[in-house]
């Protein structure tokens, strides 16, 4: 089954988080590690919204990491990080909807690797806080 989410249709199987609450100054992994069936061409995309209005302040961070594995457990970043931003100044924030990070599942992965989670991680209680990410086709 498939639902449309600001934009996007997205398969209940291809759901990272679902109004997944933050953590508090530590990291914690995606509700759901998907199966993405794998190498996907270039065509599939990581897609991170804000739930709930997100406001971090001045010098906290939010990072997201992707993972990827040929099992349901993945442990591979592949060396990258798909999202970080430390706020200054007045911090940063996100209103409910907005989309954090998109980014493209690169071709170039091996074939096997098929499974996909998120780790989120803040140096901030953001615990009253919660995302939404899913993987799309583009």
């Amino acid at each position: 089954m498939a639902y449309k989410n600001r934009s996007y249709v997205v398969d209940q199987k291809l759901i990272l988080s679902s109004a997944q609450t933050l953590p508090s100054n530590t990291n914690v992994d995606s509700t759901n590690v998907v199966d993405y069936g794998g190498n996907s061409g270039g065509l599939a995309k990581i897609v991170v919204k804000a739930n709930t209005d997100i406001e971090v302040a001045n010098t906290f961070k939010l990072t997201i990491v992707a993972s990827y594995g040929p099992t349901s457990t993945p442990t591979d970043t592949l060396d990258k990080v798909l999202f970080t931003k430390t706020a200054t100044g007045d911090g940063f924030s996100y209103a409910a909807g907005d989309t954090i990070v998109e980014e493209i599942i690169r071709d170039s992965l091996p074939d096997n690797y098929r499974f996909l989670k998120l780790t989120y991680t803040t140096t901030a209680n953001e615990s009253t806080e919660k995302v939404d990410a899913y993987v799309v086709m583009t």
